[in-house]
């Protein structure tokens, strides 16, 4: 009996010691922009150059240094999917800010469904002048039984295409269907890319 318990106490004591594995959570993709794995797009841009945005075929784990120059903390572990080898964190990608400003990483707006939101495109250094270009989420709305998404945009006023605004179009379920630059002096659009065909992997 006296070696049943001993053993038992060893069993106990080898488990409690025993780390517990770390699962990393999965950070799923949004209605708007469903990079589910295996899925993938066909654009048709300027009317002629065929492009493809293609998704890993599975959730990766990844992690980001958060902290600044010296710092070297990391993000918690998740998966996330991988668009054209980018890791999406359901409406945000991770964007670099580089030195002098600390050369970390951070959460950045791909878009949102929030009416009225404003995020800019990416980080931009503003100390040689003001060129990011600002997003606006527009209005969400229904057509043909599709729940649609609008996104306009402009560029700060030290920037070559300040005169240029944006458009873009996100269905649910679908993700980015159209986007157009047009340049306001001339109302000539200077890029269009249209959704021909895709695949979302549910």
């Amino acid at each position: 009996m006296k070696r049943l318990i001993s053993v038992f106490v060893i069993f106990l004591i080898l488990v409690l010691s025993c780390e517990k594995e770390h699962i990393p959570e999965t950070i799923y993709p949004k209605d708007f922009y469903p990079v589910y794995p295996g899925s993938w797009w066909q654009y048709l841009e300027n009317d002629t150059l065929t492009v493809f945005d293609r998704v890993s075929d599975n959730y990766m784990e990844h992690s980001y240094k958060v902290g600044r120059d010296g710092d070297t903390a990391m993000s918690e572990t998740v998966k996330v999917p991988f668009l054209n080898g980018n890791p999406i964190y359901g409406y945000e990608f991770i964007e670099h800010i580089d030195s002098p400003f600390g050369n970390f990483y951070i959460p950045w707006p791909i878009l949102s469904e929030e009416i009225g939101f404003e995020f800019e495109r990416g980080f931009f250094d503003k100390r040689m002048g003001d060129g990011s270009e600002y997003v606006l989420v527009k209005g969400k709305f229904i057509e043909d039984n599709e729940e649609i998404l609008i996104l306009t945009s402009h560029w700060g006023s030290e920037c070559f295409e300040r005169f240029n605004i944006s458009f873009q179009k996100y269905v649910k379920g679908v993700g980015l269907t159209f986007w157009c630059i047009v340049d306001t002096t001339t109302m000539d659009t200077i890029y269009k890319k249209e959704l021909v065909d895709y695949h979302i992997n549910h």
